[in-house]
Parts: structure tokens; sequence; C-alpha cells
């Protein structure tokens, strides 16, 4: 817990009230620039704010869909999420972000953090598989219906998101989906959310542990929420032990941009298998990827000091 040492002119304001500061800032950042976006979006489009959910249904038809749809995805989530962390950080924690230990790190952690997000995948394949087909009692039937259709509207957007029309898209998409996702996602959850808490309790799994929760809840894709809250406590596993919170940056990059990798090379015909849409893993490969996560896992546990 070396990077709260530089936390002394930190308030002390009950846990609760920051919660409820850190979460009112983030939804006020988050309006101010989905509104922002949808402007940009129209003005790249032509289309109006009002036909906006038709467009979602059928976004192909729009020569400019896709670059528009990826602003609007900058404008309304890495940014605010950037924008809330760091207003939270210096007007209400009184704090720098030098004191968030974001650092570059060496040559064999970032080889180790490149095995552990992409060996782990397999295993997690697995709570994809099993959350997937969770069902509610009867009585949350209306509520199921609403996930479904939710998750269904997600997953299109997903797969149009990922098709490239050339390697333009698939640089503009690393940078929007991989480099803010991961820089902004992290800077919130990790860096904000998840010391807040081990600053109040001393509790390092507690404070992982809700801040996965709360990274893996504000993403509103129910039938994924279990295998991206075990993704969100290795990023805030990984930091805790690293003290860095690149090391987590790092992370979530490798997973974000691993995948477009992947989905680029399927599309221009060099890699078989497309994994957008690829969920079935052999258990060989399950346990292989389990026993690899957890030592590598051990090796940044036993670092933790160095």
């Amino acid at each position: 817990m070396a990077q709260f040492d530089t936390f002394s002119r930190q308030t002390e304001k009950p846990l609760f009230a920051k919660f409820l500061i850190l979460l009112g800032l983030t939804l006020v950042f988050l309006a101010i620039g989905s509104s922002i976006g949808l402007v940009v979006f129209t003005s790249m489009t032509g289309i109006p704010i009002d036909k906006f959910p038709e467009f979602q249904s059928n976004p192909t038809q729009n020569p400019n869909a896709w670059y528009g749809m990826m602003v609007l995805q900058m404008l309304a989530t890495p940014l605010p999420f950037i924008g809330a962390a760091l207003f939270y950080w210096k007007y209400v924690e009184k704090s720098n972000i030098q004191s968030l230990q974001i650092k570059g790190f060496a040559s064999d952690a970032l080889l180790a953090v490149i095995l552990l997000v992409i060996g782990f995948m397999p295993f997690d394949s697995l709570f994809i598989e099993w959350n997937k087909n969770i069902h509610l009692p009867e009585a949350l039937h209306g509520i199921e219906t609403w996930m479904q259709k939710s998750e269904e509207a997600a997953k299109e957007l997903t797969l149009f998101l990922t098709k490239f029309n050339s390697l333009s898209q698939f640089i503009v998409a690393i940078l929007v989906v991989a480099v803010a996702a991961a820089i902004s996602e992290e800077l919130l959850f990790r860096g904000v959310l998840q010391n807040i808490i081990l600053k109040k309790w001393n509790n390092p799994h507690l404070a992982v542990w809700i801040a996965a929760f709360a990274f893996s809840f504000i993403h509103f894709q129910f039938y994924g929420f279990v295998p991206r809250m075990l993704l969100g406590a290795i990023f805030g596993y990984l930091y805790i032990w690293s003290n860095n919170l690149g090391v987590a940056m790092f992370a979530h990059f490798v997973n974000n941009g691993f995948t477009l990798l992947m989905a680029y090379l399927h599309q221009i015909g060099i890699v078989e298998t497309d994994i957008v849409e690829t969920e079935s893993v052999p258990w060989s490969g399950i346990l292989i990827s389990f026993v690899l996560s957890l030592f590598l896992l051990r090796w940044f546990y036993l670092r933790r000091n160095t």
C-alpha cells in the first residue's frame, strides 16, 4: 500500500459520501459528453438526434456511420470518465495524479501482463458461457426480456464497430476502444474508486472486488457481468501488487487490443478464428488457461514488494 504514502492531504469525508460525489460527477460528465457526442455524430452523419434509435437498429446504411459512432463512443465514455476521475481526485481528495503511481515498468512485467491477459481468456470464456445462460425467476420475466434486448443491441453494436473496411478504421478502433478505454476506465475504477475504498477500509480484497463490481455494472451488459468483473479484479490486483496504475492500464489495453487485432486479422484472412463470435473453448484449453493464470498472478504477488 505504498501508493498511499503521498495521500496526506486527503479529505476525511465518509466513504458513502465519497461514493455519491464520485457517482454524481461521473453522471454529470457522462451527460455532457454524450450530449456533445450526439451533436458531433449528427453533424458527421446527417442523422437527426430523434432518429438515432432507428439508426442503431440498422447502422450500416449510412456511409459515415462507423466513424460517427467511434467519435460518439470517445466523447460519451472515455473522456467523461477521465474528466470525472481527475476532477474528483483534485478537488475532492485534494491530491495530484502523481499519487496514483502511473509509471513505466520492466520488460519482464510487460511480457507477464500480455501472457496473463491473453492466457486468462479461455478460462474466462467458461464464465462467459455460464453467465450467458442465467435465467431470472418468472416474476422477473420483464426485466429479463429487457436485459436480453439490451444485450443483443450491445452485441450488434460490437459487431458493427469491429467490422473494419480499412487499416485506418482498425487504428481508430485501437485508439478509442483499447487505448482510451484502458486509460479512462482504469483511472476511474482502479485509480480513484479502488483507492478511496482501500484508504478507508484498509482491505485490498474488498477494494478490488467492489471496484470490479462497479466496473462491470456500469457497462450494463448483464449477461457478461461475471466475466467482466473477474477481469476487473485481475486489473485491480495487478495495480495493488505492482503499485503502478500503468500496469493495470496496460493489461486493460492488451485485453481490448488483442480482441480487435484478432478480429482484424480474421477479416483480412490471416487467421481463421473469429474471436468476436467464438465462445466455446475445449476443457483442455480452459485447464491450461487456469494454471497459467494462477502462475502469473502468483508471480506478480511475489514481486509485490520489489
